[in-house]
Parts: C-alpha cells; sequence; structure tokens
C-alpha cells in the first residue's frame, strides 16, 4: 500500500515537470538550480524520512507495550475476581472443604505469579520507570491474601468484610497503574 502511494506520488511530479517542460496549462520550467533551495529541499526530505521511520516505528512500538502491560493487568484483575467469587461461596459455610482450599490457593498462586510477570514485563518496557508502583501492589496483594485466609482459613471463611477492603485496595492500585502506564510517553 504504501509503495503504490510512493509510485503515485512520484508519477504525479513526473507529470506536473513534464507538463511545465511542454509548456501546458500555461506552466513553466525555470531549468536555473539554486544551490539553497537544493539544501533546503534536501533537509525537509531528511526530516520527513527521519519523521516517518524513527518517531513512527517508536511510537508504535511503545503502544504495543503498553497494550502488553494493561492485557497482564487485565488477566490479574480476572484472577482477583475468580479469587474473590471463589471466597464469596465460602460465606455462610461452617467449615471449608479440603477441595476448597486447594482452589484459592492455586488462584491465589496465580495471582502472585500474574504480578510476578506484570513485574518484569514492567521492568522490560519503555515503562520501566513505573516499577515503583510495584512494592504497592505486592502489599495490597499480601493484604488480601492475608485477609481471605487467615487465622481460621483451612477450617472456615474469614470476614467478607475485610475481603471487599483489601480486594478494593489492590483492584484500585492495579487501575490506578493501567492510568499511569497509557499516559506513559
Amino acid at each position: 500500500m504504501i509503495v503504490i502511494a510512493i509510485l503515485g506520488i512520484v508519477a504525479f511530479v513526473l507529470a506536473v515537470v513534464w507538463s511545465a517542460h511542454a509548456g501546458l496549462l500555461g506552466m513553466t520550467l525555470n531549468m536555473e538550480v539554486k544551490p539553497l533551495e537544493v539544501i533546503s529541499l534536501s533537509v525537509n526530505i531528511a526530516i520527513a524520512f527521519l519523521l516517518q521511520y524513527y518517531l513512527a516505528n517508536k511510537i508504535t512500538d511503545l503502544r504495543s507495550e503498553k497494550d502488553i502491560l494493561i492485557d497482564n493487568i487485565a488477566d490479574i484483575l480476572s484472577t482477583m475476581r475468580a479469587c474473590r467469587d471463589t471466597l464469596s461461596t465460602w460465606q455462610g459455610k461452617d467449615k471449608i472443604t479440603p477441595k476448597d482450599s486447594h482452589q484459592v490457593i492455586q488462584l491465589f498462586r496465580r495471582l502472585s505469579n500474574g504480578i510476578t510477570h506484570l513485574e518484569d514485563s514492567l521492568n522490560m518496557s519503555q515503562c520501566g520507570k513505573l516499577s515503583g508502583d510495584i512494592p504497592g501492589i505486592w502489599q495490597a496483594c499480601d493484604h488480601y491474601k492475608y485477609s481471605a485466609t487467615c487465622a481460621p482459613f483451612p477450617l472456615k471463611p474469614t470476614s467478607a468484610t475485610e475481603q471487599d477492603r483489601s480486594f478494593r485496595a489492590l483492584s484500585a492500585k492495579l487501575q490506578s497503574l493501567v492510568f499511569k502506564i497509557n499516559k506513559h510517553h
């Protein structure tokens, strides 16, 4: 597509030059070469190529990195929702089965792995300056794990109020990071 556009532009320029040389449509061609104008034209062409190949590629690379990071955060948030849904099914139960406790432990393991993967991706990306938010996310994640699985965990569920509060805190930190990533230049 780009090649066709370039060929079209070249064909148009050649047609205008030929028309001016032939004197069509009242056009004339001044064959006098002015060095300052040639230098100005070459500088403009060089700037156009630099903008096209350097800045356009850099912008698309950054957008791709941002999309990957935002997808990682979306995966973490979906794992958190799965944890919350699993934990909410326990409310009102007197005892937690080993199968249920194994399921929530696996979900929290996925959550930790997701945050680790996000941390690694963030450090490798052009948004690496935002990795300073990761310790706060880890702290909120640990608080969420503790509030969901503290003291009587293997035997009975913990308080839903503290679970919800810590879930919202972790979710807010992750969503804040999404907005920071999106604004990053």
